[in-house]
């Protein structure tokens, strides 16, 4: 018997191969006695010369490009039909195919939703007129369909190509072309109703303003991606920076070499479990890896001292959360990470520090570093002893669930523990990068 995923892919794959193409073509042959009627040449000269201009006016946004098509093609079906509108997709097809790589089963596909879209969009024109609807909220109402189905269907042949789901998929494609989309069939309606009231006369002006706005788009998007390079350099150089800033504190600590990185991966791991946001998930990385930074203000005496700590020592170990928050506090940056680094030893029963938070008064991010930083304490290697076997301390970190650790983020961390293979699992526990092993030679 087939995986689930399987057999939704084999059924996702009939539909966009076989059932898109069957009935593009059936749809492509009910429209072929209105090309021959002979009071329709002027129609279809009209719309061959606006595809043929729109195809090389595209819209772009900020992922992806719009063609100007849609709305010829909508305006098309508004004036005359589905048959102007399944003439102008073809021939959109077509130059489509001379200027890119042709792959005939995807082309079929691809130009089959459009068809679909069209002739959806036609009956609904049809069924309205019955039902005599303004002309300017039926323009609307096409236009919102022609947008939803060809953006549905779109969506259900990436889903199958990519094998990736079908709804966010769809909610992906809405995010990134919705308000342009719409504008361009608006627009394509307005045009075809002032073609209708003045002649052909007004596709002048309607074809400047769509150019004029392709071009506008066109420098508007690009400003907008070289902003974004320029704020995806800025956060690979953050990166990089707090990498290495967490590798200099754990070169300082003999100890714990790879330490923050270790916790800044489990932390991320558990956030993306629970279901974060990706900007959530992010800051909980960075927050392990900074979460011991102050360890800067110990010194190395009891930093790296063998033998067991004094009291008096072990409180001035425990000072590195608030020297960590007055370190960050003070520069301004990274405020969002406060609470991972004051935070992260306090325990749910309120017997931790600095600040004997109980429960919820801890922030969930100080609460999930608590439960990676213990895990990587407990199985990591050290100099005076060997790192405990990740059963015990899987079996400690359900032992502490409810009192040191919360109980819900305890159970979805063991969870990712048990489904990780165990040479994968093992190859990130023993994990010591060589940028950490050269500060440790410097600094010792």
């Amino acid at each position: 018997m087939l995986p689930k995923t399987n057999f939704q892919n084999h059924v996702k794959g009939i539909i966009v191969q076989i059932g898109f193409t069957v009935l593009g073509l059936l749809i492509v042959f009910s429209s072929m006695g209105e090309w021959n009627s002979r009071e329709h040449w002027g129609a279809l000269i009209t719309y061959a010369l606006l595809t043929v201009v729109s195809s090389f006016a595209p819209i772009r946004t900020f992922n992806s490009t719009l063609t100007l098509n849609n709305a010829v093609i909508c305006s098309g079906i508004i004036l005359y039909g589905a048959w102007i509108g399944v003439w102008s997709a073809l021939i959109e097809t077509l130059i489509i195919s001379f200027l890119v790589r042709f792959h005939p089963v995807k082309a079929l596909a691809n130009v089959g939703q459009i068809l679909i879209t069209i002739w959806v969009v036609d009956f609904l024109k049809n069924y309205m007129i019955g039902l005599e609807i303004s002309p300017m909220i039926s323009d609307m109402i096409l236009a919102v369909v022609y947008w939803y189905v060809n953006m549905s269907l779109c969506a259900l042949g990436i889903s199958y190509y990519f094998k990736v789901k079908w709804i966010p998929t769809i909610k992906e494609l809405a995010r990134g072309t919705t308000l342009t989309y719409l504008l361009l069939m608006v627009m394509g309606g307005i045009g075809s109703r002032l073609v209708e009231l003045y002649g052909l006369v007004t596709l002048i002006p309607i074809m400047s303003a769509f150019i004029t706005m392709s071009f506008v788009y066109h420098q508007y998007y690009d400003s907008l991606n070289k902003l974004q390079q320029k704020v995806e350099e800025v956060k690979s150089f953050n990166h990089r920076f707090l990498t290495t800033m967490a590798a200099s504190i754990d070169a300082r600590d003999r100890y714990t070499s790879g330490h923050s990185l270790r916790v800044a991966h489990w932390g991320r791991e558990i956030a993306k479990d629970i279901g974060l946001a990706p900007e959530r998930v992010e800051e909980i990385y960075i927050g392990g890896i900074l979460h011991d930074i102050g360890k800067i203000g110990i010194e190395d005496e009891i930093l790296n001292k063998k033998g067991r700590l004094t009291p008096e020592e072990y409180d001035r170990i425990k000072q590195h959360t608030v020297i960590g928050y007055e370190i960050i506090l003070q520069a301004g940056m990274f405020n969002e990470l406060l609470p991972a680094i004051r935070s992260h030893h306090e325990r749910i029963d309120g017997k931790g520090y600095p600040d004997g938070l109980v429960g919820n008064e801890i922030p969930l991010m100080a609460k999930i570093l608590a439960i990676s930083d213990a895990f990587d304490a407990m199985v990591a290697d050290r100099p005076y002893r060997k790192g405990l076997p990740v059963e015990e301390a899987l079996q400690e970190i359900r032992r502490g669930s409810g009192t040191q650790f919360d109980e819900e983020l305890a159970q979805h961390f063991i969870g990712i523990i048990e489904r990780l293979p165990r040479g994968e699992l093992e190859s990130i526990i023993r994990q010591d990068t060589q940028s950490q092993k050269q500060l440790q030679e410097a600094i010792y």
